[in-house]
C-alpha cells in the first residue's frame, strides 16, 4: 500500500511540474528593455515621422502617435531610427518591440508579422509625405506572436475613439486620417 501511495505521490509530482513548465513557455505582453516602448522608425518622411531642422529631434503624425501610445502602456519612449529596408526586418532582431511609421497592410507584412488594426489612411495625403503605394491602411507592427501587439492594438483603439489621433492628425494634415473603430 505505501509502494502505491509513493508511486501516485511521484506520478501526481511530475505530473505538476509537466503543467507547471507549460506556463513557462507563455511570455506576457512586456517591452524589450524595462519601462521603455522602442519604436522603429524611419525619420525620413515629411510630416509622418521626421527630424525637426530646428531642434534636431523626432517630430510628425507617428512621432506622436507612438507617444501617446508609450503614455497609455505607462511607459518611455525611445524611437530607433532606421532605413524603410530594415524597418520590419529588424522587429525579428529584437532592436525595438514595435514599427510605428507609416507601414502599409500590405500581404507579405500582415503573413510575416503581427500587427494593430489599421488606424489612419494616408491615400489623401500621399502626395504630402511622398509615399507612393497601394497599401495605404497603416498599422503599427510587431515581431510575430509579440503579446505586445494586443497591447499598442488596444491602446491605438483607446486614441482613435477618444479623437486623440484625429486631433494629431489635423495638427500636421489639416484633415483627419485616422480610420474610424468599428
Amino acid at each position: 500500500m505505501k509502494k502505491r501511495y509513493k508511486s501516485f505521490v511521484c506520478l501526481m509530482a511530475v505530473i505538476l511540474l509537466c503543467f507547471s513548465g507549460c506556463s513557462i513557455g507563455k511570455s506576457e505582453a512586456r517591452p524589450i528593455e524595462n519601462g521603455t516602448l522602442k519604436v522603429g522608425m524611419n525619420l525620413q518622411l515629411d510630416k509622418m515621422c521626421y527630424v525637426s531642422p530646428e531642434s534636431s529631434m523626432p517630430e510628425g503624425f507617428e512621432v506622436e502617435v507612438a507617444q501617446k501610445v508609450a503614455e497609455r502602456l505607462e511607459l518611455k519612449l525611445e524611437i530607433v531610427d532606421t532605413s524603410e529596408d530594415n524597418l520590419l526586418k529588424s522587429l525579428d532582431a529584437d532592436l525595438y518591440d514595435c514599427v510605428i511609421s507609416a507601414v502599409g497592410l500590405a500581404d507579405w507584412n500582415e503573413s510575416h508579422y503581427s500587427h494593430s488594426d489599421a488606424y489612419a489612411d494616408i491615400s489623401e495625403i500621399e502626395d504630402i509625405v511622398g509615399v507612393n503605394t497601394d497599401n495605404t491602411k497603416i498599422a503599427a507592427f510587431t515581431k510575430k506572436n509579440n503579446p505586445m501587439a494586443e497591447k499598442i492594438n488596444e491602446k491605438l483603439i483607446e486614441l482613435r475613439k477618444d479623437g486623440s489621433l484625429g486631433e494629431i492628425s489635423k495638427k500636421y494634415f489639416e484633415k483627419d486620417i485616422t480610420i474610424p473603430v468599428q
